[in-house]
């Protein structure tokens, strides 16, 4: 019995506990600590007379999910690291890593954060071997890359992997940490060259540098990228993002404006109005949005976020 409920941030996944099969309540405590990123909480319920384990897990979408838009190589690093120091924790603490479910379906991500939350069985039973190194090779082979940049990353990553006779986590998570230091340091220098030159970078759809502005639309858990310096938002058909499922959304509802790396949103004379943290906006006044900005237009509702 596998049971999958969402409400905004969280999501809830119960899993049948098998007659007899104890719960190791190590493992469940150990779990159950708040360590790098991972804030899930596990516990044993009773649902209509059947013991379960229940996984509450504070997120903003299924791994899965998030990884059908294409990923730039802060991004893929960030979360390929996330994941890697998660399963020091579980090594340093004799925890099997084979107990974990190694499967994006069965991860969760944090948007504002790229925290990814892991599930762990805490459990007295036998499992099935755990190969990270095909895990990392699946992760990357269903992953759409955004430019070069993170092609040549994966690239290297992969040789990496295939140059070991064995695998090594704590090797592999200190060579993802100097890729990380690596990334730090050229995006140093490339802000000197950019100060140097007194010029400022803006987005746009051929050059987008990151961080890179979503809206996240609640009722469907969509990932929208804002890929132009102004971007409509209504139920027109010239509209970037169109709404045609929701009366409550005008024609021309919403601008979104990108200028100086900051994200500006106004009112275009809607019929519904447009809120931002529930607060109303006069038509035609810009206001610049922040990361995890609750925006609601009309009735419908997003998420703005920038990473």
């Amino acid at each position: 019995m596998v049971e999958n409920n969402k409400s905004y941030d969280e999501f809830t996944i119960n899993f049948k506990l098998e007659e007899g099969v104890p719960v190791d309540q190590y493992e469940l405590t150990m779990f159950n600590y708040e360590f790098v990123g991972n804030y899930t909480k596990c516990q044993v319920v009773e649902i209509d007379g059947v013991r379960a384990l229940q996984f509450k897990i504070p997120a903003t979408l299924p791994l899965e999910q998030f990884l059908r838009k294409q990923l730039y190589k802060g991004e893929f690093l960030s979360i390929l690291s996330n994941i890697m120091n998660q399963l020091m924790y579980f090594d340093e603490n004799k925890m099997p890593l084979n107990k974990l479910l190694l499967n994006i379906h069965y991860m969760y991500i944090e948007l504002s954060t790229l925290d990814v939350q892991l599930i762990y069985m805490p459990v007295d039973k036998k499992f099935a071997d755990c190969n990270i190194t095909e895990f990392i090779q699946n992760l990357i082979s269903g992953i759409r890359f955004a430019n070069m940049d993170c092609v040549e990353l994966v690239d290297k990553i992969l040789k990496y992997l295939d140059s070991k006779l064995m695998f090594d986590l704590k090797d592999f998570y200190n060579y993802v940490l100097s890729l990380e230091q690596d990334m730090l340091l050229e995006d140093a220098e490339t802000d000197e060259e950019r100060q140097r030159s007194s010029t400022t970078v803006l987005a746009t759809s051929s050059n987008y540098s990151n961080p890179v502005p979503y809206l996240l639309r609640l009722k469907t858990n969509e990932l929208i990228p804002i890929l132009t310096k102004e971007f409509m938002v209504g139920k027109s058909a010239d509209s970037n993002y169109q709404i045609i499922d929701n009366k409550k959304v005008s024609r021309r509802h919403a601008i979104f404006r990108i200028s100086n790396g900051e994200c500006y949103i106004r009112d275009n004379d809607s019929t519904n109005h447009t809120f931002v943290n529930g607060k109303l906006l006069q038509p035609g006044v810009e206001i610049i949005l922040s990361n995890d900005d609750y925006i609601r237009l009309g009735d419908e509702e997003f998420r703005f976020w920038i990473r």
